[in-house]
This record gives C-alpha cells, structure tokens and sequence, in this order.
C-alpha cells in the first residue's frame, strides 16, 4: 500500500507552483514561512498554523501565465484565485484552504480583486495575503544589509493601512529579530526556509488521495498548451494498462498511474511561447523543451516515498542506445517501468492532434515505433507485449 506523508506530498508540489508561476523558485515556501511565523507571532494554536502553511504552499495552484505577463491586475488576480479554491476543494484538505487561497490577495481596504474588507475575510486568507506580498517584492533580493532592512522597514509603513495592526505588528516583531531577515535573504538557505517550520502532522496519504493530487498537477500541465490537452491522463492510463498486462501488481499499477499523471510535470518550467506554437520547435526550442525531464525529477525527488515514482515519471525521454535525455542512460540502466513508460509516451505523443500534424492512423503509429525498436531507441520485446493492449 502506498503511504506518503501529506506534508511531504504538498511541499514537493509546491516547488511546481513556483515554476509554473515564474516566480523566485521559493516563492510558495518563502510565504509559507513568513506566515507560519506570523500566525506564531499573533497566537494562533499549531492546528490553525499548519492549515495556514499548507494553505500558503498551495496559494498560487490556480495562477495563470496571462496574470504572469501583467494583464489587467484585478481580473486576472480574481481569477486565478477562483482557478485555485477550485483545484483545492477536490483535494483531501482541510475545508478552510480552499477559502484562504480564494481570498488571498484581499486588502484590509477593500482593494483586492473582490472588493472585500479585513471584516469579512479570514485571518488565514489575510496572513498569506501579506506573506505574499512581501515575497513579491522582497523574494529575490539575496544581499542584506541595511540599506535593505531600511528598505523592508519603509514598506511596512508605506503598506501599513492595507493589512491589520495585527499582522503588521507581528511582522514588525519578526524584523526586529536579527535571524528572522538573515534567514530570509541567505541564498544559502533561502530555498529550505520553510524546513525551519516544523509541525507534527501525522496525516498520510494513500493511493486514491495522491491520485487526486497528481491528477489535478496533470491538469495544470496539460491545460497550458491547446495541444496537449488530456495527454498525461491518456499516458496514465496507457501505463496501468501496461503494467496490469505484465501481470504487476494492483499497487504497482498505481505507481505507474500516478507517474504517468506527473511525467511531464517539468514542463512548468518551459514557457508558453514554446509550448503554444504551432510549428515545429527551432534547435534553440527544443534545448528548453528538452530540460522538462530534469525539472521532473527534481520536483518528484522532494516527496518522500516517491521513489517508486521518480525514475518511471522521469526517464520517459531516454533510450536504449543511450541517445535519449536528460542523463543518457543505457538499456542496463533502465528498468522495466521506465522502458513501459518511453512507449506510452511515443504512442500517446503520435495519437494526439498537434499543430503542425494530423493524429497518426494506427498502421502509421506501429510502422513509427517499430522502426524505433530496431534503432535500440524503444524495447523491441516490450512493445510486442504490450501491442495489443494499446490497439
């Protein structure tokens, strides 16, 4: 049975939001942080301080390149929280988190997205607003000195009335401790910040409620390009269909799922532009395409318990004559899974419309994939058992 830690599980994801949203690649944690010590600060019991962390690891789960690229602030703002609280309510969370990332950008005035006052938003909703804010502005600075910790101290007044006394005073407690502003600007440190906050949550998961996590992540990636729509579901379902043909075990069948569902969770990390256009990528394109796999692994590695999944979500672009991408591994460096997993891929990628090409017929899809056997790029012998599966 699969058992993964829940905040293992989330903070792993997170990092994906950070690269989804062009961000600092430690924007989620970096808010997490400051917002767990706020609630701290403020009094609020441990309970109600991991809801808010895990609130702030997922608050920016429903944001869109459009708002990235500075459209009309409001609207794209009140958007991707909508998008957000969303995603979150067919997760296995707890029901305030939803909530807090809907109302995450409303001010204490009334000038957020939806027109709200601090009366009617929550105090999580608020916290992580503030949070947020400050990594905004303040998250990629790496150099502190005192002209920054000036810098930080005139924003806090400049910015006072659009947050409560309360979360105001607390951060200014917080600045006032030499560490709080040392840890946050150590570059050394800043990308394991949230590490520093420990709870005791004795939540885990098992393989239904990750499927639910790793489809709605399949969403996200593949809802980015008009292209790709549906092909990490199509390939999760190619994958257990492989693997329970191959007489694997129902638990096995669920890693390969769930890896099929996260392949291409990297692809976060490569800009629209590229994954929008409608023509075959330029040399350069693909360089930046190609490095999807790295940032799969790298996502994956931080969950632990995922090293079931790791390897078969991530080695899907490698080949038998080690020509494939990101480490070139050879044939004896692969195993099964990933060898099951390139297959899906190819036959999902040929049976998908895409811009510069109609979805291939069948005999097309075999003759392809066939020739791809015999330049040692697929395995000959699995593709002949699991032909017929597919077809």
């Amino acid at each position: 049975m699969m058992n993964i830690s829940r905040h293992s599980l989330i903070f792993g994801l997170s990092y994906a939001l950070d690269i989804a949203g062009k961000n600092n690649l430690s924007h989620s944690k970096s808010t997490a942080y400051i917002s767990v010590l706020i609630a701290r600060e403020i009094g609020l019991d441990e309970e109600e301080a991991l809801i808010i962390y895990y609130a702030a690891l997922l608050h920016d789960i429903g944001i869109s390149d459009e708002y990235v690229l500075g459209m009309e602030y409001n609207r794209d703002m009140k958007r991707h929280c909508v998008i957000g609280e969303e995603m979150l309510k067919k997760l296995p969370l707890p029901g305030e988190i939803p909530q807090y990332v809907l109302y995450h950008h409303e001010f204490r005035d009334g000038s957020g997205p939806f027109g709200l006052s601090c009366e009617t938003v929550s105090k999580g909703a608020q916290i992580i607003c503030f949070a947020s804010e400050f990594d905004d502005l303040f998250g990629k600075a790496n150099r502190f000195n005192r002209d920054l910790f000036l810098k930080v101290q005139n924003w806090l007044d400049k910015n006072k009335m659009l947050f409560t006394e309360e979360i105001v005073g607390a951060f200014d407690n917080l600045i006032k401790r030499e560490y709080f502003l040392l840890d946050y600007f150590n570059h050394e440190t800043k990308y394991a910040l949230s590490n520093k906050v420990i709870f005791k949550d004795n939540v885990n998961y098992g393989s239904e409620d990750i499927k639910k996590f790793a489809m709605c992540f399949a969403d996200i990636i593949d809802q980015r390009s008009p292209f790709t729509f549906n092909h990490s579901t199509g390939i999760a379902k190619l994958a257990r269909k492989a693997a329970a043909h191959l007489g694997y075990d129902e638990e096995t069948q669920d890693k390969m799922y769930i890896g099929g569902l996260l392949h291409d969770i990297g692809k976060l990390h490569v800009s629209t532009d590229i994954l929008h256009k409608n023509d075959k990528l330029t040399p350069e394109e693909r360089f930046e395409i190609n490095k999807h796999t790295y940032f799969t692994r790298k996502i994956l590695e931080q969950i632990q318990g995922f090293e079931g999944i790791v390897n078969l979500a991530a080695n899907h672009h490698e080949k038998l004559d080690g020509t494939g991408y990101p480490y070139r591994l050879k044939e004896e460096q692969l195993s099964e899974f990933d060898k099951v997993m390139a297959v899906c891929d190819v036959y999902q990628a040929l049976t998908e419309e895409r811009p510069y090409r109609a979805k291939l017929p069948p005999e097309k899809v075999w003759s392809i994939i066939d020739n791809m056997t015999e330049n040692r790029h697929l395995d000959k012998q699995l593709v002949g058992k699991i032909k017929q599966v597919f077809t």
